[in-house]
């Protein structure tokens, strides 16, 4: 009797840990509810204001809420978001470089977006153009530079992060079906920003700030290992706890301290709200 209660309690804790996440999930999201899109608005862009431009022009608009990144940022960010968890969930070990046809593949999005940002630059100047700029394209050519960036990211976590009998010799992302995925990953996403319901408002700002989040603790994460002394020296995610946290609060003391840095600056100097 007393060893079917242990098994049963221990039951009971399994489901428990496995139904945590999603229930954790649902009350961050009533939170976001109740918090209401003014005060999510307000708090999002506050935490990414060193980010980003945020010029009210080059941003998306979901009814009267602007979002906490301009068009180009909201797509790469995004896109690297995308990108990691699904490189995370289907190649978790792959360490092996993209294909060539894979790397021009990526790398025409991230000449487009210097393309594209030359241009934009060039009308704020008053220079001729080669087009009007307008933040669809801006978006296209951040995600697509943003899926870049992603693919790179997860490559070093991989190459860092477990012992090298570990990873495995295949590709970190392939043509198929990585890159159609992403592509329409983003493109859902791109449609959600642009025409999406102001009620999705909560969920996409926040979004954006893990995706800021993520993306700035795997930059940091390298050296994270280096100074726990983790590095190509794990093999489950359990071991990973530690430099997530650290990792995780580097990136918030980037994002803390250029935001906060940017305020003084406006405020000691002056300068006028970007348009």
């Amino acid at each position: 009797m007393e060893v079917r209660r242990v098994a049963r309690s221990g039951q009971i804790r399994a489901v428990g840990r496995e139904l945590l996440p999603p229930i954790a999930c649902l009350l961050a999201i009533g939170a976001l509810w109740l918090a209401g899109p003014d005060t999510v608005e307000l708090a999002t862009r506050a935490a990414l204001h060193g980010l980003c431009a945020q010029r009210p022009s080059h941003s998306f608009w979901l009814g009267p809420y602007r979002l906490p990144f301009d068009a180009r940022m909201t797509g790469i960010y995004a896109g690297s978001l995308f990108t990691v968890a699904w490189l995370a969930w289907r190649a978790r070990y792959a360490a092996q470089s993209p294909s060539r046809w894979t790397i021009g593949a990526l790398s025409v999005g991230v000449l487009w977006l210097a393309l594209d940002g030359t241009n934009a630059l060039a009308q704020d100047l008053g220079l001729p153009t080669l087009y009007a700029p307008h933040n669809g394209l801006r978006y296209v050519t951040g995600a697509w530079t943003g899926v870049s960036l992603g693919t790179l990211l997860w490559w070093i976590f991989v190459s860092t992060t477990w012992y090298p009998a570990c990873r495995t010799h295949r590709p970190v992302v392939r043509p198929l079906p990585d890159l159609p995925v992403l592509a329409g990953s983003v493109a859902a996403f791109g449609w959600l920003v642009r025409s999406g319901p102001v009620l999705a408002y909560p969920l996409v700002a926040v979004g954006l700030l893990v995706a800021a989040v993520v993306t700035l603790g795997l930059l940091a994460w390298p050296f994270v290992l280096v100074a726990t002394g983790r590095l190509e020296r794990s093999s489950t995610g359990a071991e990973l706890r530690r430099p997530a946290l650290l990792a995780g609060l580097a990136a918030v003391a980037v994002m803390a301290a250029t935001s906060t840095l940017r305020y003084a600056a406006e405020s000691v100097l002056g300068l006028p709200p970007l348009s």
